[in-house]
């Protein structure tokens, strides 16, 4: 769908739009004892590539962002967190599309098998905090969302 719209000052230009959104999705930043964040590295298309992602997906229309992220992680990785909280949240695509991304984070977590989507190709790593830095510089995280994840968390977590 196309809009037009009033920019702050005043001119009028147009833009594609999608629908709006009935859901949003989740990032979810697993963290264990150990301090290593569930990382996994998943194909993507149409960049035809293995990425490197955290767990996540999109939301069930009405379900909270903790329950969401505990069903993905479940079915992503086989575990859920006991203490999770939303570290905020951000517009994957916000020229087009209203749609949020919230950022999870779960910890204490526990085995709790869920059921895998048959078309997802993914290979579950536990990384270290520490390796974070040194992955995204030398350019192997290239996921946006993962990026924007990390640094919600990173700026949090050095804050106390």
């Amino acid at each position: 769908m196309e809009d037009t719209v009033r920019l702050p000052d005043g001119k009028t230009t147009t833009y594609i739009k999608y629908a709006p959104t009935k859901t949003h999705s989740v990032a979810v930043i697993a963290l264990n004892d150990k301090r290593e964040i569930l990382l996994q590295r998943e194909y993507s298309y149409p960049p035809d590539i293995i990425m490197w992602q955290l767990p996540g997906g999109s939301m069930q229309e009405g379900e909270d962002p903790i329950e969401a992220a505990n069903r993905e992680l479940s079915e992503e990785s086989n575990v859920v967190g006991v203490s999770c909280k939303i570290l905020g949240h951000f517009y994957p695509n916000n020229r087009r599309s209203d749609e949020k991304q919230y950022v999870v984070l779960c910890a204490n977590l526990k085995q709790k098998k869920g059921r895998r989507d048959a078309e997802e190709f993914i290979e579950t790593h536990w990384v270290p905090v520490t390796k974070l830095q040194t992955m995204i510089t030398a350019g192997e995280i290239t996921n946006f969302a993962l990026l924007a994840a990390i640094a919600m968390y990173l700026a949090q977590a050095t804050q106390g």
